[in-house]
């Protein structure tokens, strides 16, 4: 019986990778540049483009010999031809693609996981910290047309990022930690003073460092508004077969490429 059943999950994982394959696409670099500090844009052309939800992940194959397992990026953007991703260069996979150039090829799967729910909202906040505004930016171009506060977080005036376009979705907050630009102090604290001051979003969508997720989290709960969190999480293969990235959701075990990134934020961080 116990060599049936690990029969079976393997059976299962096995499935689930030939799902992997079947995602596989060959882009072309479109542009590769920085940004900011440490922050590469990167845009790769695709034939065949999918439909992408806001939140969702791509696995992108690193051009080298010693990086074996592919690297997860959140889908900055997508438009019929092209999809851009917004990195941070901190380790060798990163630093070789960084290095990548206009008109070479790069491997990648996409789309995966789950993102935040798109029905229609009237009032709609969003909450981003650092590199974990990547998710936020497509979801913000969603709901254009409601009334959309956007509140992005950064150390300081140097590591901004994507001022102008987020500027474009909605009413912006830029908040630095150390009050070099915008609001002083963190996103959640800008977004619950416009709250004490009469807005009223239905729902909040979040992503970012732990303790900014676990701020919103609990100011949700305070103020009975529903919010989505987008968790970051190492990954092996992105599509739930290898269980690097489990957590704890509602007292179960889940896989955060494949049964998220994101999640009811009452369910996490419990």
């Amino acid at each position: 019986m116990r060599l049936r059943s690990i029969c079976a999950r393997t059976s299962r994982r096995l499935w689930r990778v030939s799902e992997y394959r079947m995602k596989d696409y060959t882009g072309e670099i479109v542009s590769n540049k920085q940004i900011a500090p440490d922050a590469f844009e990167m845009t790769v052309g695709v034939k065949d483009m999918p439909e992408v939800r806001p939140g969702q992940f791509a696995m992108l194959e690193v051009p080298r010999k010693d990086c074996v397992l592919r690297r997860p990026f959140g889908i900055l953007s997508r438009d019929e031809n092209s999809v851009s991703f917004l990195y941070r260069v901190k380790g060798n996979g990163t630093i070789a693609l960084s290095e990548l150039e206009a008109g070479d090829g790069i491997r990648l799967t996409m789309p995966l996981g789950n993102g935040f729910p798109t029905e229609k909202r009237s009032k709609v906040a969003i909450v981003g910290g650092g590199f974990g505004i990547v998710p936020l930016y497509l979801l913000a171009k969603e709901y254009r047309g409601a009334e959309v506060r956007i509140y992005n977080g950064f150390v300081n005036a140097s590591a901004v990022m994507l001022e102008r376009e987020f500027g474009k979705c909605g009413k912006f907050t830029l908040c630095t930690d150390d009050g070099s630009r915008g609001f002083h102090g963190y996103p959640v604290a800008a977004l619950e003073k416009d709250m004490d001051e009469g807005f009223a979003p239905e729902v909040i969508f979040c992503c970012g460092p732990t303790p900014l997720m676990k701020s919103v989290k609990a100011l949700a709960a305070r103020r009975g508004v529903k919010a989505y969190l987008s968790l970051e999480q190492r990954m092996g293969c992105g599509v739930g077969a290898c269980l690097t990235c489990t957590c704890k959701v509602a007292g179960h075990n889940k896989r955060v490429c494949k049964d998220g990134p994101v999640f009811d934020s009452a369910e996490v961080f419990e």
